[in-house]
């Protein structure tokens, strides 16, 4: 019963949490963008005003979450995020909130995102308003990552595109090294692990763990692109290789996660215990 009770509990809570986010983001979008916007400022310190405000609202989301003892986060070598300036941070992507949590810490980010959130009725005005880059185009992207790394900021950027496939092993993409061989921007790799997992890909977002779920985040050191890949003068063939060169490098980072969380019969324990 009191199993039962909790449960109940954590999911109405859970609900309640993202409720607060979206409507959040639409109150900013007609109350507070409007005001920053109409400030005699630069495009880039409204875009920066912007963020700081989103950065608020997302450690509000993150602490509510912990309050409410759905989540718990630990960072391991946190200093490391919060002096990522000029940097690629890239990492993998397990649950739903990884962003989230990540622009929490990040004092001065930018991120690429996906198409479908650029034109997300309940998000495309903040994710314009934030000068956030989309992935739609190739050309723009580059050039987008280019300038925000020029201006300071620290790009997050998931090599997988979306979050991890449940029962699948990680699936680098190759837009991460493209843009990293393309600007040798320093890299900072953040291995994150969810034990128990939640708000997976292909999972409403109802359905959680029978317990707490504690979300790690470890900032390694920074890599150098041009220091870890041979032939980097040749950037399709310098790409591939960082692409497989990061892809091995989380995959050993994250042997352990992956081994107790993605394999069938794990999954399949884990949606009886929270159906």
């Amino acid at each position: 019963m009191r199993e039962s009770l909790d449960r109940s509990w954590r999911v109405v809570a859970t609900g309640f949490c993202f409720a607060f986010f979206f409507i959040g983001a639409l109150i900013m979008s007609v109350s507070c963008l409007p005001v920053i916007y109409s400030r005699r400022i630069s495009r880039l310190e409204k875009t920066r005003q912007t963020r700081r405000m989103v950065r608020r609202v997302f450690r509000l989301f993150v602490a509510m979450m912990e309050t409410f003892g759905l989540i718990r986060v630990s960072v391991v070598n946190r200093q490391r995020l919060e002096q990522a300036g000029g940097c690629l941070v890239i990492a993998n992507h397990p649950t739903l909130i990884d962003v989230v949590i990540l622009f929490s810490i990040i004092p001065q980010a930018n991120c690429v995102v996906k198409d479908d959130l650029w034109h997300s009725a309940c998000l495309r005005w903040v994710m314009r308003a934030t000068g956030f880059i989309s992935n739609e185009n190739g050309s723009n992207l580059l050039e987008g990552c280019q300038q925000a790394l020029a201006n300071g900021d620290a790009i997050v950027i998931f090599p997988e595109g979306s979050r991890t496939v449940p029962h699948a092993g990680l699936q680098f993409k190759r837009g991460v090294a493209n843009i990293a061989v393309r600007t040798n921007a320093p890299i900072v790799p953040v291995l994150i692990s969810c034990e128990p997992l939640t708000l997976m890909k292909g999972e409403p977002w109802y359905r959680i763990p029978p317990r707490r779920a504690d979300i790690t985040l470890t900032v390694e050191d920074r890599l150098q692109p041009s220091q870890v890949i041979d032939r980097f003068d040749d950037k399709p063939a310098a790409a591939r290789l960082l692409t497989r060169y990061l892809q091995a490098y989380f995959e050993k980072g994250l042997e352990s996660f992956y081994e107790r969380y993605y394999q069938p019969d794990q999954a399949d324990d884990y949606r009886r215990a929270g159906a």
